[in-house]
């Protein structure tokens, strides 16, 4: 009797295994079913819509991939050409000032006394009324 239990076993297991292989498989088809847009119930037509779709998706992947490294080189080059604009006023700011202070010795030796700023003015006549 051993011998007819271990018999049967061995015979359904390959059963067994070949029944859960088609569940999982049905299960997988299934699942894309309900991923892929435009699907049947035919399990044929299925996977044909998967392919399909999957192919859809590596390409607008590509797509996009190519247009965003396009853009990310672009404002790379532009950020650099920025940062150089930004030193070269920097550089020509710090000239202009050294020439303005330059001016104003020269002023002050020759005995002119450059016109008060905005903030000075405003700073004297605020100083003037409050010793009123």
């Amino acid at each position: 009797m051993l011998c007819m239990v271990l018999f049967l076993d061995v015979l359904l297991t390959p059963y067994q295994v070949e029944r859960r292989r088609r569940e999982t498989i049905n299960e997988g088809i299934n699942e894309l079913s309900k991923i892929v847009p435009g699907c049947e119930k035919n399990k044929g037509s299925i996977l044909q819509r998967a392919v399909a779709f999957i192919m859809q998706l590596k390409e607008q992947e590509a797509q996009h991939l190519e247009k965003y490294t396009l853009e990310k080189l672009l404002t790379e080059q532009a950020l650099a050409e920025l940062g150089s604009s930004n030193e070269k006023l920097k550089i020509e700011c710090e000239r202009l000032y050294r020439e303005l202070e330059t001016w104003k010795r020269v002023a002050k030796n020759a005995g002119v006394q450059p016109p008060m700023t905005k903030e000075e003015a405003g700073g004297a006549s605020a100083a003037d009324n409050a010793a009123e």
